[in-house]
């Protein structure tokens, strides 16, 4: 009897000289991991202005540029482009990675505000002979390409645009290529928000508008915008009115 008490007294013991291990290897890492991120923390706070006074004594406020001699030239085109319609706005794109790892210790998560102007208008140089036909003295008709936003131009203001929260984890530093990927992602989110926000219905009206005072000026009174290639016309007969006689010149005896 006094052996089976003396066999569970000991295994109660194990299992609380294990379960105080368990608490104590817990209590230990949560520690560690709290002196750590004081002394990143502490580290910081110190070095920065520290390592901030030291570039306003050594290093020139404003930097020096120096530009290169040589000009590459690639391609010279020709445009035509009529621009009808932009559209200015901002956009929040947000970026993480390894977040869900470690606790995110590994991670690293960035706040990007985008600024841009996306352009929109037609291309006169897809036009052709074929795209405008005359019907009659005071009728023609019109078919305008189609409107698109122009690709050249940069859509991202680099100047207005701004990191504005950048964070990194206790085990990684910040990835250099993370922002050029966010710029690019911005700046096709800008041309889709401002293809969803009609900058394109917008452009091509102002374009038919812009074309039918540019035709009215040129004498003709009824413009028709056609959307594929207008049908080649009748040739136009002049009508006769009653009492006048349409005389042609009598060609000379040779």
């Amino acid at each position: 009897m006094t052996n089976t008490n003396d066999a569970k007294s000991d295994s109660m013991l194990r299992k609380i000289m294990y379960l105080f291990m368990i608490l104590f290897f817990i209590i230990g890492a949560f520690a560690a991991f709290t002196v750590i991120t004081t002394a990143r923390s502490v580290n910081k706070g110190l070095a920065e202005p520290i390592g901030n006074m030291f570039n306003q004594l050594l290093i020139p406020a404003t930097p020096v540029i120096l530009p290169s001699s040589t000009t590459i030239v690639n391609e010279i085109n020709d445009l035509a482009r009529l621009e009808t319609a932009s559209v200015e706005m901002e956009k929040v794109v947000t970026a993480e990675r390894n977040n869900d790892f470690l606790w995110g210790a590994m991670g690293e998560s960035l706040i990007f505000v985008a600024h841009g102007k996306v352009v929109a208008g037609i291309d006169f140089a897809k036009m052709t002979p074929e795209d405008i036909a005359v019907v009659d003295p005071v009728t023609v008709m019109v078919h305008l390409p189609e409107v698109e936003l122009f690709d050249d131009l940069p859509a991202l203001d680099n100047e207005k645009s701004y990191v504005a929260d950048r964070d990194t984890g206790l085990l990684t530093r910040a990835d250099p290529t993370l922002e050029t990927e966010v710029r690019k992602v911005a700046e096709q989110r800008l041309k889709e928000e401002a293809t969803a926000s009609g900058v394109l219905e917008t452009a091509e009206y102002n374009a038919q508008q812009y074309m039918l005072n540019f035709i009215k000026g040129l004498g003709f009174e009824n413009v028709i915008f056609t959307d594929e290639t207008p049908p080649v016309p009748e040739p136009y007969v002049q009508q006769i009115p009653k009492g006048y006689i349409l005389l042609t010149p009598t060609p000379e005896a040779p």
